[in-house]
């Protein structure tokens, strides 16, 4: 299985989680963060997409992942991004997969299930906590929340218009609503823009669309 996502993705912004292998900062025999990390990069950018487009699709997109900038256009604007223009005329910008400066979709969703996980391991003494030497561990819902919110604005978010208020230059007051529009999109908004100009583009697609509360019920 070919992964678009790699421990990259993890070394920088909103998704940067230490690669310590300190043994001193996990408890004795537990995986480090870089095993630990890889693990959760095969296992949930699977699911994830798995869920985003079914099996026939997901089957395509593996094979064309083995030669990704020799396959087929769509699988290449899919995963590396494109700007275009939709329906209503109005351009558009799609990250891709990889996502801007590796702040992907599915990286977010990586993000999500390894901070839900990470502050306990199931060790050989049962489930501890975490803990580091000259550190105090924070509660990590903070950071799960935003995570989360920002998973599902880059996965299934529809663009729903929100008026901006101007001032123009003689003190007048206006709403714009055309403005205020985003120019980027999320992976559904992509996927069905696709198929509203190409009905052939993604013909077999089985979204999930995930609910915005989570495991912590919030």
């Amino acid at each position: 299985m070919a992964n678009i996502t790699s421990v990259t993705n993890f070394e920088k912004g909103i998704l940067y989680i230490p690669n310590n292998k300190d043994v001193n900062v996990s408890p004795e025999g537990s995986p480090t963060n870089q095993s630990d990390l890889d693990f959760f990069i095969t296992q949930y950018e699977r699911e994830l997409l798995l869920n985003a487009f079914g099996i026939v699709l997901y089957d395509e997109l593996q094979i064309a992942l083995t030669d990704i900038d020799n396959s087929e256009q769509k699988w290449q604007d899919l995963v590396n991004g494109k700007t275009y223009t939709n329906s209503q005329g109005v351009a558009k910008r799609w990250d891709g997969l990889k996502g801007f400066n590796n702040q992907s979709v599915i990286a977010f969703y990586i993000y999500v299930e390894y901070l839900r996980n990470y502050n306990e391991t199931f060790s050989t003494a049962g489930v501890v906590k975490n803990d580091s030497k000259n550190a105090t561990n924070d509660n990590g819902t903070t950071k799960y929340i935003a995570a989360r919110l920002k998973f599902i604005e880059l996965y299934q978010s529809q663009n729903e218009v929100q008026p901006r208020t101007y001032i123009n230059g003689l003190g007048t007051t206006g709403i714009d609503w055309f403005e205020s529009e985003k120019s980027t999109v999320s992976l559904y908004e992509y996927l069905v823009d696709k198929n509203n100009e190409d009905e052939t583009a993604f013909p077999n697609l089985r979204f999930k669309f995930y609910h915005v509360g989570n495991s912590l019920g919030i």
